[in-house]
């Protein structure tokens, strides 16, 4: 398998974390979740989005970084942030850095999907995990390592 391309083997690891991500979400019971919180998948997706962008920004983020995550235009990540703050979802606040803008944050509600949904996705991670050696573990996480370097650019 090694003599496979790159490309190849980069779409098998993002097919099958896909479909583990949408696995986690089936298993929750997306339809129920939707009846209950009145979400739609892109919602969902905005919320997933936005927690991983928080790790590195605690504070909140721009909308712009979120368009840009989400593929959206401002406008439509705008229109998309509004419902999300009148659903309870996420929660404005005045960028101390530019007046003009705020920064964009999961609510406490907010989180709280996210764990509940997406804590199934983890625990499925956490199983494969286990199947691994500590060694190919280590390997796997320096391959991360070195790419999350090349796409930043360091």
């Amino acid at each position: 398998m090694a003599d496979a391309p790159a490309h190849l083997i980069f779409r098998k690891l993002l097919n099958l974390l896909d479909e583990m991500r949408r696995e986690a979400v089936r298993n929750v019971g997306a339809g129920q979740l939707k009846k209950m919180l009145g979400l739609t998948v892109r919602q969902g997706s905005a919320i997933s989005q936005l927690k991983l962008l928080l790790e590195d920004a605690p504070e909140g983020i721009p909308l712009k970084v979120l368009a840009t995550r989400m593929q959206m235009s401002v406008p439509a990540t705008s229109l998309l942030v509004e419902s999300m703050v009148r659903k309870g979802f996420f929660e404005r606040r005045p960028n101390p850095d530019d007046r003009r803008s705020v920064l964009i944050r999961l609510s406490e509600r907010g989180m709280q999907m996210f764990e509940e949904v997406y804590g199934r996705f983890r625990a499925m991670l956490d199983s494969l995990a286990g199947e691994l050696t500590p060694q190919e573990l280590r390997t796997l996480d320096s391959v991360v390592q070195k790419l999350e370097c090349l796409q930043s650019g360091k």
